[in-house]
């Protein structure tokens, strides 16, 4: 069982479209204040890309995307793991997944196996309404 010392919830929602690099940048802003900023042995461009990422799927596959979506970010932290939340506003056509190569792979479906292959562990979780959080964890 792990034990987070720190968890935190926040709604990203800028009242147009929902603007990936704002995500980015709170999340980088709590990693700034939490745990008194000790956050060394984290790779923060590995989580900085895996947010991007993330992000990017639910801007581009949910109702996240449309205007006035936005998405709920959460942050938990332990003395050695860092896991990072997304939940979608809900809309989409299917549960997250890394898709099997075929026609169009070179335009997109590369961003789930970008996490899987930066992340210790990753995974998704339907909820309510048609919503999933797509979430990851980084170990020191």
């Amino acid at each position: 069982m792990i034990v987070w010392d720190e968890v935190h919830t926040e709604r990203v929602c800028p009242g147009g479209v929902l603007d990936v690099r704002e995500v980015r940048a709170r999340v980088r802003r709590t990693l700034a204040g939490a745990l008194g900023g000790n956050v060394a042995g984290f790779d923060l461009d590995d989580v900085d890309l895996m947010v991007c990422e993330v992000t990017t799927n639910a801007v581009r596959h949910s109702a996240s995307g449309l205007v006035g979506g936005g998405v709920w970010v959460t942050v938990l932290l332990s003395p050695e793991r860092l896991r990072v939340e997304i939940e979608d506003d809900g809309g989409s056509e299917g549960r997250p997944l890394i898709p099997a190569q075929g026609p169009g792979w070179c335009e997109s479906g590369r961003g789930l196996m970008v996490v899987a292959g930066l992340a210790d562990c990753w995974g998704s979780l339907p909820g309510r309404d048609g919503r999933f959080t797509v979430w990851f964890e980084v170990v020191r």
